[in-house]
């Protein structure tokens, strides 16, 4: 049953984490906390869409919304240095 469950959320996290323009959001949220404006452009997604996204990301736990600020939580900082672990994997 447990494993089940680690399945289903796995898969959830990679379903998010592999959308277009993702790793540009939590690239950008690293560095500093955004504002809804800031992430479109550094982004380059149109508003629907990055909506959409961070919205998933704070479904997961990745970020969350502090007024009208978007903060990458510890988990999102964990998330961001397993990105770049994969990356690196991917580069060798």
């Amino acid at each position: 049953m447990l494993e089940v469950e680690y399945e289903k959320q796995s898969e959830a996290l990679l379903k998010v984490i592999s959308r277009s323009g993702m790793s540009s959001i939590l690239r950008s949220l690293e560095k500093n906390p955004q504002r809804f404006s800031q992430l479109m452009f550094k982004a380059k997604l149109n508003p629907g869409i990055l909506d959409r996204h961070l919205k998933s990301l704070m479904e997961i736990g990745a970020v969350e919304k502090d007024g009208d600020t978007y903060i990458l939580t510890n988990r999102g900082h964990r998330l961001v240095k397993a990105l770049y672990s994969l990356f690196e994997i991917y580069m060798d």
